[in-house]
This record gives structure tokens, sequence and C-alpha cells, in this order.
């Protein structure tokens, strides 16, 4: 695909410094402009003050500038100001107010990490020794893997992402939530349907059930409150996943196992079966909180957004 990974996202939040700090904790590399990345490299999270927590920016990587071209002259039908300088076409979703970039970038070769050796009933394939996760502990998630953004017109958002800028839908459960990817990821950015623009989550890639079982609760141990939903396993992009809260009032998801997508014609046809509202949560885990639908903090959004106008 023309498309082929996610490279960062911008936030704005009213307390960078915590934020920074949480994800101090977590153990993400930190670059020298409040940047910060998983261990593995990848995707980056820029963080800049803002007077309320805001997504401002995301970034997705292009193999040449003939997809920027294309892209900007779909956009220009559509009736949206694309640019395109220095190698990067930008616009504005109207509906989100989030700035959407498309630049021209290497691929990204993750290194492979070798699967855990796991007993089943009737299968003895570990003999003699203990489960070799036990011994795990806290560590760095690999990379950022995607993010969910809270739109006014999920419709429109989603036909500028896919139609305009390439993304390819992988699953679709409009009009309350859509999945779109920019590399073999089930999902990069995903849409769920709010009443004011916000960044809903984003989720961090790590190894297997283990790393996100330690991870997840090195951080509850310092503070139970952190804790929003899971432990659990997703429908769409079969990922497990446990979600925390993070500094600033997103949710932030450490994941496994997410669904690959190297063949649309074969994900189409065989692989993306029909969903329904029962698989918007979970295939199994703790039921879906009321926060998550909205969040605590949407009065105080809504009245932001408002004073903006």
């Amino acid at each position: 695909m023309a498309l082929h990974r996610l490279l960062s996202m911008r936030v704005g939040v009213p307390d960078p410094h915590a934020l920074g700090a949480f994800y101090d904790e977590m153990g993400l590399s930190r670059g020298a402009s409040d940047d910060f990345t998983g261990s593995d490299g990848g995707a980056v999270v820029h963080v800049e003050e803002y007077p309320f927590r805001r997504l401002l920016e995301v970034t997705a990587g292009a193999d040449d500038e003939s997809h920027l071209a294309a892209a900007a002259g779909r956009l220009t039908d559509a009736g949206l100001a694309p640019t395109i300088a220095d190698g990067v076409l930008r616009v504005v979703d109207p509906a989100s107010q989030v700035t959407l970039r498309i630049e021209v970038a290497e691929p990204f070769h993750q290194p492979p990490v070798a699967s855990a050796v796991d007993n089943s009933p009737g299968l003895t394939v570990r003999h003699n020794a203990r489960a070799a996760g036990v011994f795990g502990t806290a560590r760095p998630p690999r990379r950022l893997g995607h993010l969910v953004i809270g739109t006014p017109d999920l419709e429109g958002t989603r036909d500028l992402l896919h139609h305009g800028l390439g993304f390819k839908v992988s699953d679709d459960m409009a009009p309350i939530m859509t999945f779109l990817r920019c590399s073999t990821d089930h999902h990069n950015v995903a849409l769920v349907a709010s009443p004011v623009p916000m960044l809903q989550h984003y989720s961090w890639e790590c190894d297997d059930v283990d790393h996100v079982g330690h991870s997840a609760t090195a951080l509850l141990r310092t503070d139970p409150a952190r804790h929003a939903w899971g432990f659990g396993r997703h429908f769409l992009g079969s990922n497990y996943y446990w979600y925390l809260r993070d500094p600033a009032g997103s949710f932030l998801e450490l994941y496994s196992d997410m669904d690959v997508i190297d063949d649309d014609e074969a994900w189409a046809e065989v692989q993306r079966t029909p969903v329904g509202f029962e698989h918007i949560a979970n295939s199994w885990g703790p039921n879906l909180p009321a926060e998550f639908v909205e969040p605590d903090d949407m009065a105080a959004l809504q009245s932001a957004w408002a004073s903006r106008s």
C-alpha cells in the first residue's frame, strides 16, 4: 500500500510534565523535544502544553510524493484545502479539528519477538519448567500502534481518511465506530462518534499477554486509580487489552496479538466477518465502562470547545 505506517501523533495537555513523568514511568524513550517512543522506535508521541486535552496532529508515512499529489487532488475535489511542502501533505479535518499529515518516509522494520511456549490440554510442550511469563517484569511497550479519534462527524472524518488520504477500512460499525489502517495492522486510526473532538484512547504494543499484564500491574500498584478497563480480548482487531488512564484524562491501552492484514482480498472475502453491536466492546472481559462512552471530563471538553467558537 502507498501508506505504510503510523509516524506520530501530537497531543496538547494542560500539564505536559505530569504526562511526561507517566511516560517515563512506563519506560518510554524520551527525546529532546518532549517526544516519546517505545523500545522498538517507530511512531512518536509529541507532547505540548494546551489549555485542555486535545489531539492536535496525526502523521502517516507514504512511499513517495506521488501519493501526496494524488491525495491532495482528491481532497481539493472534496472542498478541502490541503497543502504540500517539503514532502509533507497537510489538511485539517473540519470535524475533529485534527491536522492530518502524510509524509514521505522509509518503512518501519520491527524486530521479531519469539512466541511463548504454552502447554495446552493434551499437548505438553514445556516439560519440567515454569512458564517464562511468570519471570517477566514490567518493561517498555514496543511501539505506538494506534489511536482513536472522537469526532462529531464520523462519516466526514472517515471519508477524509479513506477516500482522501488513502487509509483502508478494516471494519466499519458506522455510525458508532470505524477502524482504518495505514499499515498491515488491523487499525492504526479508529474513529468513534463524539459530541466534541477528543483523543478517545491510544495504544502501545507489547510482546505478548504477559508483557501486557506485567507492565499494567506495575503501573496499577503505584496508583490503582489508573485502572480503566480490562483485562480482556477485543473482537475487532482480536487483540488482548488493558486500559489505563493517563494523567491528562485520555485512555491508554496496552495490547498484544493484533490482527495483521497483508492481503486485502482475503480479508474482505474470507476474514471480515459480520459485526454487530455485541462485538463493539470485546469477545470476552469486563463490561464496557460508562466512561468509555462518555468520559468523566466530557462536560469540561464541551465547555472548552464552546469557548473557541
